[in-house]
């Protein structure tokens, strides 16, 4: 009998898995319109969540749907961080990354490899993830600001 259950669990996890699906953006608009956020269309492949201020960018790329997460923080100057803060943050942070790009604007970037797929409930719990790791930030560099 145990054989059974576990040949069983064996083959409904491996259906599971085949049937897992990258969500499109559409899909994500359309779960994140119905927390109460407001998602404008970016591009084909990403949308962006307006959450207090901050446009937050979720774009879905690759076979398997893989997700990035990011926002820009105007309220936060490349003169504010130094690379010691960011390799700090970078280095206490383990699910996402600051960085300054080119043009010396300081973002934050999660990802997600959605190798086998990713589910609606992942990107609105990943989303909440990334929120934090924005407020983390954010608190930090006024910490630093203010000593």
């Amino acid at each position: 009998m145990k054989k059974y259950l576990a040949v069983f669990l064996s083959i409904t996890f491996i259906l599971g898995a085949s049937s897992a699906y990258a969500v499109t953006p559409s899909e994500i608009k359309s779960a994140m319109d119905a927390k109460g956020y407001t998602v404008v269309n970016v591009s084909e492949n990403t949308v962006a969540v307006m959450y207090r201020g901050l446009a937050v960018m979720i774009a879905v790329d690759g076979s398997d749907g893989d997700v990035t997460y990011l926002t820009y923080l105007d309220d936060v100057s490349s003169d504010m961080v130094g690379y010691d803060f960011l390799n700090r943050y970078n280095n206490d942070i383990k699910f996402g990354r600051a960085f300054v790009d080119r043009q010396g604007d300081v973002a934050i970037q999660m990802d997600r490899n959605s190798a086998g797929g990713v589910s609606l409930k992942n990107i609105e719990s990943d989303f909440v993830v990334f929120l934090s790791l924005v407020k983390k930030f954010v608190t930090d560099v006024k910490s630093q600001v203010a000593a």
